[in-house]
């Protein structure tokens, strides 16, 4: 299944900072009409868009049905004075390659800190559709590579930031950080990467 993610940039020029509580419902208010508008323009199951705050991710069947949501969303976002970041932006396919004007991806998408990709599998072991059907492929999600570059981060600036801290205090502070990100990622195929992270730091 083709796929982009997208990310508004410039929500508000004045004002509530990116991050800032306020912010995700400033967003939702300005980007409320962008899933009817993609609805609209595709026939009934054409085309599905997973929002969160500013970010979201369009998934259609095919890459020309990409390209053509992706302008719609451009056109949209143009009449409320937003662009689509480019640096966050990109088309990807779930399961293949794709190179998008030279630009090379790798199969697969991330987003909010998950890796979700598509292997393909005999159609018995296919994961099912809303109404039962086997597919040949199964999703795979485990962490995405930033968010465990990210949490490696933290940990490094815990160890830092309390080196001559009492052993009790760093073992909570660490404990907190550790139990939080492993709870997010708990709903993952992350064993592996929870087993690398202990020797990492251990």
């Amino acid at each position: 299944m083709d796929n982009f993610k997208g990310e508004s940039s410039d929500i508000n020029l004045v004002g509530t900072p990116q991050g800032g509580v306020i912010s995700p419902l400033l967003c939702n208010i300005a980007l409320h009409g962008l899933e009817n508008e993609l609805l609209k323009r595709f026939p009934r199951n054409g085309v599905k868009i997973i929002t969160y705050a500013d970010d979201f991710v369009v998934f259609c069947r095919t890459i020309e049905d990409i390209r053509k949501a992706k302008q719609i969303v451009i056109d949209f976002l143009n009449t409320v004075n937003l662009k689509l970041s480019v640096e966050k932006t990109s088309i990807r396919h779930s399961m293949t390659p794709l190179d998008e004007g030279g630009r090379y991806s790798k199969p697969g998408l991330d987003f909010l800190g998950y890796h979700f990709r598509n292997y393909k599998t005999t159609v018995n072991r296919g994961v099912r559709t809303t109404r039962g059907a086997r597919q040949e492929f199964v999703q795979v999600s485990m962490p995405s590579k930033d968010s465990v570059t990210n949490h490696k981060r933290a940990l490094k600036n815990i160890l830092r930031k309390y080196k001559s801290a009492p052993r009790e205090s760093l073992i909570a502070k660490l404990a907190e950080r550790i139990q939080g990100w492993t709870r997010y990622q708990s709903v993952t195929k992350c064993t592996k990467y929870f087993s690398y992270l202990d020797k990492w730091l251990f």
